[in-house]
């Protein structure tokens, strides 16, 4: 998996290589990011990735 910090955006790439962009929620924010049950939430070097249905994922640069 790719996150690409786009400023007011990230896009996510998966190992599939498909993509998704998902806008800074809310829109002042520049950590977290995320649209209906998708989100991602940076830290430093970690990102924490939840995708809904599914168990949220720790991933480290």
């Amino acid at each position: 998996m790719t996150v690409e910090n786009l400023g007011g955006s990230v896009r996510v790439v998966g190992s599939d290589g498909m993509s998704e962009e998902l806008p800074a929620s809310p829109s002042n924010q520049n950590s977290r990011f995320g649209f209906e049950h998708d989100a991602i939430v940076i830290d430093g070097s970690e990102a924490l990735v939840m995708k809904g249905g599914s168990s949220p994922m720790a991933c480290k640069r």
